[in-house]
């Protein structure tokens, strides 16, 4: 098995296009507020239709952002872990 460098050198390794949630709370909630999404947009007259689901669609384009900053503060966290195995304990009692 290569190492993890190795697969990310290589591209080999994807890790935003493996992201996939799969908390059943989260499916629940996503499918409960599309249905949400559905019911309201049906309620609004045609002329606002289309100026809501541009703004819809300019939020859902920021989420790319915050996948990316959370990924790179937890990968951060990750290897600080990580150090802090390395360093010997000040206290040996």
């Amino acid at each position: 098995m290569e190492k993890v460098l190795e697969q990310l050198y290589n591209g080999e390794l994807y890790p935003f296009s493996k992201f996939q949630t799969v908390i059943e709370e989260y499916s629940e909630n996503r499918n409960k507020a599309f249905q949400s999404y559905s019911v309201f947009i049906e309620k609004l007259p045609d002329d606002l239709k289309k100026e809501f689901q541009e703004l819809i669609d300019a939020h859902i384009g920021l989420i790319p952002y915050e996948m990316e900053q959370n990924f790179i503060d937890g990968f951060r966290i990750g290897a600080r872990m990580m150090t802090e195995v390395f360093i010997p304990p000040i206290d040996n009692e």
